[in-house]
This record gives structure tokens, C-alpha cells and sequence, in this order.
């Protein structure tokens, strides 16, 4: 019996450091500043950066408010500059994120007299997510007079736990693979990417492959 419950607090204690906060930063103020760079001599390809503004309690959950801005290697604004964005915090700690209202918001930057539509299925994070687990599929749809854009993420999979170092400092993740294809004028993609998450930050590593599993970008975070 003491055999069982100390194998148990060991598991429970790895668990711990991955299952204390949402795979979301929360800290209002806080900027979270990350280089996306080409394999293979590092080019820059871009930088993104997003402002945590206002946290606020939504029912039984939680509502984060932020700026998202993609800048290129030149330093100038990418898609109109800064967009308004926010993410929903469930009740049980996990993360949704509605990609729909995400291009949106990008797209009511380049088109602001326009009238968007936008549906589709969140993508969630659980607040705990152990290797093995299959996450939900994703699904957004924006339309604007004739231009529709499409956003598919399937094969989400939790691959493992891994602690890993970035500019920005030591995080303890869980690593999340997931193949997204985009739809739309001037944009069709067929990519998988694997994600590290930290609980309370978010993303700290990102690396994108194309159809065949070739590294594409790796972006990291920068500053936190």
C-alpha cells in the first residue's frame, strides 16, 4: 500500500507543474514577443507580438483581451498593424480559441468598411493534457462580400511533455501536433506544426512542416 501511494504522488507531482494554470497568459500588461526564422541559417521571416490587455470574468470562466501585430523582418506592420483579439477561459481551466473571430479581426484590418461573417468550432486546450490524448477538431469559415476564407485543424494529438529552453527562458510544456489547411484568396496552405505549450504563458515554440514533414519556420518566444 505505501508503495502504491508514493508511485501515486509521484505522478501527481509530475502532472503538477502542467496542470496548475491555463495554457493561456493572464497577466494583464505583459508582452509576449517572438522571431519566426527560416531552417538552415535562421532567417528572419517574422516577428510577432501580443499585448495582454484586460482579464475579465466571463459566467463561470474567464475573458482575456489582446493586441496581436505581425511585423515583418524590415520591421513594418503586416496585415494593417495590430488587431484586437480575445480568448475565452472555461469554468475547468482550458483554453478556446475562436479562429474564426481571429482572421477577422486581421481581415477587418485590411478590409474596415467591410461586413465579415464568421462561424466555425473553437480550438480548445484542456487545462490538463496528457501524451496520447486526441484534442478536438477546429473549423472556422469568414466571408466577406465574394472572398471566403477557410481554416481546417484536425489530427490534434498530444505527443509528450518536454521542458525546453528558449530565448525567453526554461518552460515545462506539453507538445501538441496539429494539421491545419488554409483556404482562400491569396492564401492555401497545407501544413502540420507542433506547438509547445506552457501553462500560464502559451506557446513558446512553434515549428511549422509542410504536407511531407519538412521543417519549414521555427518561432520562439523572444521576450516574456
Amino acid at each position: 500500500m505505501k508503495r502504491l501511494i508514493l508511485v501515486a504522488a509521484l505522478l501527481l507531482s509530475g502532472l503538477s507543474a502542467l496542470a496548475g494554470e491555463p495554457f493561456f497568459c493572464l497577466q494583464t500588461g505583459r508582452t509576449l514577443y517572438y522571431e519566426r526564422t527560416k531552417p538552415f541559417g535562421g532567417r528572419l521571416e517574422r516577428t510577432t507580438t501580443m499585448r495582454i490587455g484586460a482579464v475579465t470574468s466571463s459566467g463561470s470562466g474567464r475573458h482575456v483581451e489582446y493586441l496581436f501585430l505581425l511585423q515583418g523582418p524590415d520591421g513594418k506592420d503586416l496585415y494593417g498593424g495590430e488587431a484586437p483579439m480575445s480568448t475565452e477561459i472555461a469554468a475547468d481551466g482550458s483554453v478556446q480559441v475562436d479562429v474564426g473571430a481571429q482572421l477577422a479581426a486581421v481581415l477587418h484590418n485590411l478590409f474596415p468598411n467591410a461586413t465579415l461573417r464568421s462561424e466555425g468550432r473553437p480550438a480548445v486546450l484542456p487545462a490538463v493534457m496528457r501524451p496520447g490524448d486526441r484534442l478536438p477538431d477546429a473549423h472556422c469559415s469568414v466571408s466577406t462580400g465574394m472572398l471566403t476564407y477557410t481554416v481546417d485543424i484536425t489530427e490534434r494529438e498530444v505527443l509528450r511533455e518536454e521542458s525546453i529552453n528558449v530565448p525567453a527562458g526554461c518552460f515545462d510544456c506539453v507538445v501538441v501536433r496539429e494539421h491545419k489547411v488554409e483556404r482562400g484568396p491569396g492564401r492555401n496552405r497545407n501544413t502540420f506544426s507542433d506547438s509547445w505549450y506552457a501553462p500560464g504563458v502559451g506557446y513558446v515554440r512553434h515549428d511549422t512542416y509542410d504536407r511531407n514533414m519538412r521543417l519549414d519556420t521555427t518561432e520562439v518566444l523572444k521576450k516574456y
